[in-house]
């Protein structure tokens, strides 16, 4: 198992990634819950779950 963290080049939003090599995946992508910015592409060939951590800040105008 490996863990990692994720930021939104766009928005700022935080992410915790976690990926299980002894588990197939499906084939996908994750884009940011906030601003929909592609994040990551997924082949299949493991076992990926990602989770918000830390939401981005909002901007007042």
């Amino acid at each position: 198992m490996r863990k990692s963290d994720i930021m939104c080049p766009n928005c700022h939003a935080g992410y915790r990634r976690v990926e299980l090599a002894s588990s197939k995946g499906t084939r996908g992508e994750f884009r940011c819950l906030f601003c929909d910015q592609l994040l990551e592409v997924f082949d299949g060939g493991t076992e990926v779950a990602i989770r918000l951590t830390v939401q981005p800040e909002k901007t007042f105008q």
